[in-house]
C-alpha cells in the first residue's frame, strides 16, 4: 500500500471490513452448496442468489438517509451483529425456504456494513486522497474475499463435488463476524461525521436529483456491471465446478485466486492512478474483463479456469474503487451518504437481476453460457466510460 501513517479511524475499519467480507465469502459459496445438497436446480440457485440483493434494493436509499442521521459507526456495528445472527441461522437452514430467508438477511447485513464503511471513507478522507483510501478499503475487502473461500473449503472439507459439512463453514462465518465486531464497538456512541442534508422532497426525489449530476449515473452503471459480474462468479463458479466435476477444494482455490489478484490490483491502484487517468484505467480494465469472462466459458479444467480467473480478478478489481472515488468527488459532503447508497443500490439491482437471469441461462445452456452473458454486460458498460 503505502508507508504513510493511516488516519486513526482507518485501521479498525479496514480490519472489520476484511473480516466481514471474509464472512460473506464463506457464506455465499456455501449457500450454493447447501442449495445443491437440498436438490436445488440452476433456476433455484439463481433465485436464491438474487434474493440476496432484493431487500437491499428496497432499503439502500433509506439506509443512505439513516446513516447520515445515526452515524457510520453504528451502521457498521449493526450490520456486523446481523451477520453473526445470519451465520447461525444458516446452520439450521435445512429447507430452501429457510435458506432463502437467511440469504436475504445476509444481504441486508452486508449492505449496512458497506454503506457505513464507504460513507466513513468518503467523509473522513481528504479529497486528494480518495483514490488511495478507497484503494485501501477495497484492498481490505479483497483480503477477505481471498481468505474466506480458502477457510470455508478447509473447514467444510470435500465429499466428491460437494462439501462434507456446510454447517461447519457457517459456524466459521459466525466466528469471523464476532471477531469483526471487536475493533469497531468503540464507535457505538459516535455521531455522524456530517449530518445528512434535510430535503423536503423526500429520499427518492433527492436520489433522483443526485443521479442527474453529470458523471454519477455513468459511475453507478459501471459499478453495477462490475459488481454483478463479481457476484455471479462467487455463486456460479461452484455450480460450474459441480457440472465439470471440480472438487470444492479446486473451486475454493479459484475463488481465492480471483480475490487475490483483485487485491493485487488494488494494492497498486494509487500508483496506477498517478500514471494513468481514471478514463484509461476504467476503459482498459473493463475491456480486459470482457475478454476474460468470455474465455471462462471455454475453460473446462481447473487449471485453465484458474488462469482466466487470474486475469479477470486483476481487471475487475480496478473498477470498483474508482467508481467509489468518482461518486465522492462529484458530490458535496452532505450528499455523500446518499451518493454512496445510490451507487450501492445500483450494485444490488445488478446483483438481483443478473443472477436470476444467469440461473435461466444456466438451465437452458449450462453454467458456462453465464460467463458469455457477463462479458456482454461488461461490454455494455464500456460506453458509460467518459473522458474527464
Amino acid at each position: 500500500m503505502s508507508s504513510e501513517r493511516l488516519l486513526p479511524w482507518a485501521k479498525p475499519l479496514l480490519l472489520c471490513s476484511t473480516l466481514t467480507q471474509a464472512t460473506i465469502y464463506v457464506l455465499r459459496p456455501m449457500i450454493t452448496y447447501r442449495a445443491l445438497e437440498l436438490d436445488a436446480n440452476a433456476v433455484q440457485v439463481g433465485f436464491i442468489a438474487a434474493v440476496y440483493a432484493l431487500f437491499p434494493i428496497l432499503l439502500a436509499l433509506q439506509f443512505g438517509r439513516l446513516v447520515g442521521k445515526l452515524g457510520e459507526g453504528k451502521f457498521i456495528i449493526t450490520g456486523t451483529f446481523t451477520m453473526i445472527l445470519t451465520s447461525i441461522l444458516l446452520v439450521f437452514a435445512h429447507s430452501l425456504l429457510l435458506l432463502t430467508i437467511a440469504t436475504a438477511l445476509s444481504g441486508i447485513a452486508h449492505l449496512a456494513c458497506m454503506i457505513g464503511g464507504q460513507t466513513m471513507v468518503a467523509l473522513r478522507t481528504p479529497r486528494e486522497n480518495y483514490d488511495r483510501y478507497f484503494g485501501y478499503y477495497t484492498f481490505s475487502a479483497s483480503v477477505g474475499h481471498m481468505t474466506g473461500p480458502l477457510l470455508a473449503t478447509l473447514i467444510a472439507g470435500s465429499d466428491g463435488s460437494l462439501p462434507k459439512s456446510t454447517s461447519s463453514a457457517f459456524l466459521l462465518g459466525a466466528f469471523l463476524s464476532i471477531a469483526a465486531l471487536v475493533p469497531v464497538l468503540k464507535w457505538r456512541r459516535e455521531r455522524p461525521t456530517v449530518e445528512a442534508k434535510s430535503n423536503v422532497d423526500g429520499t427518492y426525489s433527492a436520489a433522483i436529483k443526485l443521479v442527474r449530476t453529470p458523471g454519477i449515473l455513468a459511475a453507478i452503471y459501471i459499478s453495477l456491471a462490475i459488481s454483478a459480474t463479481a457476484d455471479v462468479l462467487v455463486v456460479f463458479l461452484p455450480l460450474y465446478g459441480s457440472e465439470n466435476n471440480f472438487s470444492p477444494y479446486a473451486v475454493g482455490l479459484i475463488l481465492a485466486l480471483r480475490a487475490g489478484t483483485t487485491m493485487l490490483s488494488r494494492f497498486f491502484l494509487g500508483r496506477l492512478s498517478e500514471r494513468f487517468t481514471t478514463y484509461q484505467l476504467l476503459l482498459w480494465s473493463t475491456l480486459i474483463s470482457v475478454a476474460a469472462c468470455a474465455a471462462m466459458a471455454f475453460a473446462k479444467t481447473p487449471i485453465s479456469l484458474a488462469a482466466v480467473v487470474f486475469i479477470a480478478g486483476f481487471s475487475l478489481g480496478i473498477g470498483q474503487p474508482l467508481t467509489m472515488s468518482l461518486v465522492s468527488q462529484k458530490t458535496q459532503a452532505d450528499e455523500r451518504a446518499m451518493a454512496v447508497s445510490a451507487r450501492l443500490l445500483g450494485n444490488r439491482l445488478g446483483q438481483f437481476m443478473v443472477p436470476a437471469t444467469a440461473g435461466l441461462i444456466a438451465t437452458a445452456s449450462g453454467a458456462g453460457a453465464v460467463f458469455i452473458g457477463l462479458a456482454i454486460l461488461l461490454a455494455s458498460s464500456v460506453f458509460s466510460v467518459k473522458r474527464e
